[in-house]
């Protein structure tokens, strides 16, 4: 006999995030057939889009009430596109997805009108569960949850944040920076600094030139 009182996980389609449709902006086109294809399982008319004039070109055309954006593409970011998308139909509902996860690209998509943001990977039960969360705190209780990100690692998540709003345009970004363009180059050659953790030596900032 079944217990009526056992908890059963939650099933998420378009009736119980209450919208029809969906646009899924990556560039990666294995991901975004994947994630279609899950969401039309799910009742959603799907729409897709692999960089952020495709996107605004494509919402333009059939908006959608919900929106799934990556935030680092070729070209303009996903938080650019979120704006741009919230400006021409404000009450969509968009998350922001990132390879990236950090405290300070939630901020600033929330900040901008995101729901929610997700780190990659995420499935399509991840992305509408986080739909009918909506935002949540951007900073867990208790310090051992979260722990504070090291110096060099808040340095590296600053330098690609503005690269992506320079559309990834190494001399503007080292321009807005205030370092050489060479500087900037050698830097982005380096992997992210794990956290919490003591930058090594090479993971040290460069002398600018």
């Amino acid at each position: 006999m079944i217990d009526p009182t056992s908890e059963t996980p939650p099933v998420y389609n378009a009736a119980t995030v209450g919208a029809g449709s969906i646009l899924l902006v990556d560039d990666t086109l294995v991901l975004r057939e994947r994630l279609s294809l899950a969401m039309q399982q799910r009742g959603f008319r799907v729409e897709m889009a692999g960089d952020y004039d495709q996107a605004v070109e494509v919402f333009r055309q059939r908006p959608t009430d919900l929106a799934v954006l990556d935030l680092r593409m070729p070209g303009k970011s996903g938080l650019e596109l979120l704006r741009k998308l919230l400006q021409m139909r404000p009450s969509t509902r968009v998350i922001l997805l990132s390879g990236f996860g950090s405290i300070p690209a939630s901020i600033d998509a929330v900040r901008a009108g995101a729901v929610n943001f997700l780190s990659k990977p995420a499935d399509a039960d991840d992305i509408l569960s986080a739909f009918v969360r909506g935002v949540e705190p951007s900073v867990p209780d208790g310090a051992t949850a979260f722990p504070a990100p090291s110096l060099a690692r808040n340095e590296w998540e600053h330098i690609h944040r503005v690269l992506s709003e320079c559309g990834n345009n190494i001399s503007e970004a080292a321009r807005r920076l205030g370092i050489h363009r060479r500087s900037l180059q050698r830097k982005l050659r380096k992997r992210a600094p794990e956290d919490p953790a003591i930058p090594d030596a090479e993971d040290a900032l460069d002398e600018d030139e």
